[in-house]
């Protein structure tokens, strides 16, 4: 069940706090500004991303007496689950996010869905296993209904759960966002325990359906999620005495210097534990798999998610006036507006030119 030429990206920790919504927000919103079609998918129960993007209209697509299953991601999963005739898919545009940038709402009952998902029953005998590929199945229905993305960024939960291998299963990539924080480094190293046998369970899981239907493929392409790199988030920077530009500061300098040797154990780990398919990207000039760092955004962030405007789009409105006292940005907090826009620019066209 392949998605056609769409990119599948999930943006994943399993820690939380690391920026993962923040990330894909406004990595999306860069690479339309690179001229590319984007499909976000928030498959975390808490919504947090639909919110940033929909604000107060996001309680409108919730379900209703009128519209039993909303027009969020529930009104495609529901129907799928229960066999009740054609699904249906929504879409949803931010009033300030970029216009090449759709949305598929998320809805608390993603849990349901989560719940429903049996590795035993569902995955490993193969009998449930388009349970486990739903979101390729809805990303190669988008694209027969002629939006053709070239990429879809999957935001997820922090955990393990069966909401996230869900969404690996049906990617291309993954991009794990860290912070300057003791226990990110732990969890990268997780990742590289955990991940190796999801994609060992999947593979037992299509055997199984290959030798009940030895005619059908359909799920060959899928499980192949390679690892593209890491993103630097929330660190603190400084202008050092006499000089002109900013740096960061000592202490996130070294939790960065761990954070990149835990991902290079990382790499290893899935190099050494993954032998059927490529689980990282080749590429002799991005050794470090490091796609680029954005700096702490202070109070920029709750601007944005209270406006609902991505950074590169938050000089063009008044700032909150409950976050700060004046009720327009300063020269410093303009020139950290450009300084971020800038970064998740430069992010967006190294996963343009890895993530092909």
């Amino acid at each position: 069940m392949p998605t056609n030429q769409t990119k599948v990206i999930s943006i994943f920790n399993n820690k939380g706090g690391v920026g993962k919504t923040t990330i894909t927000w406004n990595l999306g919103d860069a690479l339309a500004r690179r001229g590319k079609k984007v499909l976000l998918i928030d498959f975390d129960a808490q919504s947090n991303l639909s919110i940033a993007v929909l604000g107060e209209r996001f309680h409108n697509i919730l379900p209703s007496e009128n519209i039993p299953y909303g027009t969020t991601i529930r009104a495609y999963l529901q129907r799928f689950l229960q066999n009740e005739g054609q699904l249906q898919f929504f879409k949803h545009k931010g009033t300030y996010t970029h216009d090449k940038v759709d949305l598929i709402a998320s809805d608390a009952w993603l849990n349901v869905y989560s719940e429903s998902l049996s590795v035993g029953a569902d995955l490993l005998t193969g009998n449930g296993i388009e349970k486990y590929s739903i979101i390729s199945r809805l990303i190669q229905e988008a694209n027969s209904q002629g939006y053709q993305y070239d990429y879809a960024l999957i935001d997820l939960p922090p955990s393990f759960n069966n909401l996230v291998r869900t969404a690996l299963y049906s990617s291309d990539y993954f991009i794990v966002p860290c912070t300057s924080d003791i226990f990110c480094s732990y969890c990268v190293g997780l990742i590289g325990e955990t991940l190796p046998r999801f994609l060992k369970e999947w593979q037992l899981g299509c055997q199984q359906y290959s030798t009940n239907n030895p005619h059908n493929q359909r799920y060959i392409n899928l499980g192949k999620p390679v690892f593209a790199g890491w993103i630097f988030n929330g660190y603190d920077t400084r202008k050092p005495k006499n000089e002109i530009n900013k740096k960061i500061i000592a202490a996130d300098y070294v939790m960065g210097t761990k954070i990149a040797k835990s991902v290079k154990e990382l790499v290893e780990k899935l190099q050494n534990q993954i032998k059927e398919q490529p689980s990282i990207l080749q590429n002799p000039s991005n050794k470090s798999f490091y796609l680029g760092g954005i700096e702490d955004m202070n109070t920029l962030i709750q601007n944005s998610m209270w406006l609902n405007c991505p950074i590169a789009q938050l000089d063009r409105r008044e700032p909150v006036r409950n976050l700060q006292d004046r009720g327009q940005w300063s020269p410093e907090q303009l020139d950290q507006i450009k300084r971020l826009t800038e970064a998740f620019v430069d992010i967006a066209d190294r996963v343009i030119k890895y993530c092909t």
